[in-house]
């Protein structure tokens, strides 16, 4: 019996069986150039972008179920936490680990701070002096590693970089703070790429995965952050990010 079991066991091996992995919801924030509707069919929106593609590619490699969840950034912040077994792709610094447990680096984007244009913007000093005259836009909940405590620094909260852009070309602050294909894709919305001046980046900003934390050693989980790590080694993530942002003419640094 012993014998029969090990030959069934060693036949599902070969032919590539897997544990039944659990259908799950994986929640993005609808935010070019990462998620975000590109046209709608039969009512019902379309959505592409480039973790939108990631996690295409992650669902057909790991074969989980996943159902994505496309909501503003105030949705997305409030649902994840309270839905259960549950998935997130955004930005390390929008959950606590109460929230959700980091399963997985994604990818790293350049933080950049873009002035106006004009001004002189080669180093920290002249941030810091440039941030001194109508402050520096910086989108709630988000610190940046270090520059969110910086007091030299003087901020200003924008809701959305959208609104950052504005402010900035009807002069009410000085500069605007966030990851580099954000802000270009929100200047490429707004019309307002002529806007954009010199920029220093600041530092690199993750984007992570996360799951519930009661979930953290779950089948799925394992399959989800051993195939994201696959697709990373491999270059797959780096090449689906350049091959979405490479229409742009921005001389967008690449991301990490």
């Amino acid at each position: 019996m012993l014998f029969k079991a090990v030959n069934i066991l060693g036949f599902c091996l070969l032919c590539g069986y897997t544990p039944l992995l659990m259908a799950a919801n994986l929640y993005l924030t609808e935010v070019a150039p990462f998620a975000f509707a590109r046209d709608s069919k039969d009512g019902k929106n379309v959505y592409d972008g480039i973790n939108v593609r990631i996690v295409n590619e992650l669902r057909r490699r790991s074969g989980v179920s996943i159902e994505l969840q496309i909501v503003p950034s105030s949705r997305h912040v409030a649902m994840f936490p309270a839905d259960k077994e549950a998935y997130s792709i955004s930005q390390a610094e929008n959950f606590s680990d109460l929230d959700g447990v980091i399963l997985s680096e994604v990818t790293q984007y350049p933080i950049v701070v873009v002035a106006h244009r004009g001004a002189i913007l080669k180093n920290f000093d002249d941030l810091i002096t440039l941030s001194a005259e109508k402050g520096i836009g910086m989108m709630r909940r988000l610190s940046y590693g270090s520059f969110g405590q910086d007091e030299r620094i003087r901020k200003v909260e924008i809701n959305t970089l959208e609104n950052g852009l504005r402010m900035l070309e009807a002069g009410r602050i000085s500069g605007i703070v966030g990851s580099q294909p954000a802000i270009v894709a929100a200047a490429e919305r707004n019309a307002s790429m002529q806007l954009l001046g010199p920029s220093l980046v600041i530092a690199y900003g993750s984007h992570v995965m996360r799951v519930r934390p009661e979930f953290a050693s779950s089948t799925t989980s394992k399959a989800l952050s051993a195939n994201l790590l696959a697709m990373k080694n491999d270059g797959s993530i780096a090449r689906i990010v350049d091959d979405f942002l490479k229409y742009t003419k921005s001389g967008l640094l690449p991301a990490k």
